[in-house]
């Protein structure tokens, strides 16, 4: 498998597309070290795991391995996304699976 050199436009959505990991990074990571607002003595960062506030139908808020699970399949998506580019012969195949992918990233990441 040959990798091939990304175009112009490809560099600046694989650009754009790393400026959208930091964000999972950074919330996945809050998370892992965070805890939970049922806890006693909880100040204003915590964060609302299982039904509690105003996510409390949301499925990634069901525990804190639901939420850090969802953050990381996010960010997985997006970064294999922005490597499309590198494994397909085609500018239009890797732009197009860099736009699926981003689509399917931001969808998971709104579960968050």
């Amino acid at each position: 498998m040959t990798i091939r050199r990304p175009t112009i436009l490809e560099l600046v959505a694989q650009l754009v597309i790393v400026a959208f990991v930091v964000l999972p990074v950074t919330d996945v990571l809050d998370a892992y070290w965070g805890y939970a607002c049922s806890e006693p003595g909880s100040r204003s960062d915590c964060y609302p795991w299982g039904s509690e506030g105003p996510v409390a139908d949301r499925w990634g808020y069901e525990s804190k391995a639901a939420y850090i699970g969802t953050g990381l399949a996010s960010i997985v998506v997006l970064t294999v996304s922005g490597l499309a580019p590198l494994m397909v012969s085609r500018a239009t195949v890797g732009l197009s699976l860099m736009a699926a992918g981003f689509v399917a990233g931001g969808y998971m990441a709104s579960f968050v």
